[in-house]
């Protein structure tokens, strides 16, 4: 997934990498294509780059311009911004200035067709320098997303039948 992102963010059209050579992926995946490399003549796998209509990405902060800044472990939201045709962020704050870190990520507002402040809106998972993940909450969602009905049950009480973003966190605990 890195890489079809990384490298639809970079305009190319496949990735390559040899750690499909070999398996039986390729006989069930009709998107690994094995290439041949025009320099060493090895074989290799190529998979599409992956270019989606809409990404959604939590970040730290935005300024009042919508730059956006997103730091710590970053995963690939900056290659997912890029290989998208549009990209939201949603962030814990705006802000005036994005004092930004060493090492951090800045997204230029160009990049994305909105900005969303949204306190908490990476949990249950982290976000660096404002909340720790919600191990508990995590605990409780193996079991839950486990069973279809369990699931099924949970998404109407709490997503579909939640109106708000706030009234997800008085549930969670958060709030």
């Amino acid at each position: 997934l890195l890489l079809a992102a990384q490298y639809e963010s970079w305009g190319l059209p496949f990735s390559v990498l040899r750690g499909y050579v070999g398996s039986d992926l390729p006989k069930h995946n009709k998107n690994i294509r094995t290439i041949t490399c025009p320099f060493t003549g090895e074989q290799l796998a190529a998979t599409p780059a992956i270019n989606p209509d809409v990404t959604v990405i939590h970040a730290q902060k935005a300024d009042r311009k919508g730059n956006v800044l997103v730091h710590g472990i970053i995963g690939i939201q900056k290659e997912a911004v890029l290989a998208a045709k549009a990209a939201i962020a949603t962030v814990e704050e705006i802000v005036d200035d994005l004092e930004a870190p060493m090492n951090s990520c800045v997204l230029p507002h160009w990049t994305l067709a909105a900005v969303c402040e949204v306190p908490f809106g990476a949990h249950p998972s982290y976000a660096h320098g404002y909340y720790d993940r919600d191990n508990a909450f995590c605990k409780e969602w193996d079991a839950i997303s486990r069973d279809r009905a369990k699931f099924a049950t949970w998404m109407n009480a709490h997503v579909i039948g939640t109106p708000n973003h706030t009234q997800f966190l008085a549930y969670a605990g958060i709030r």
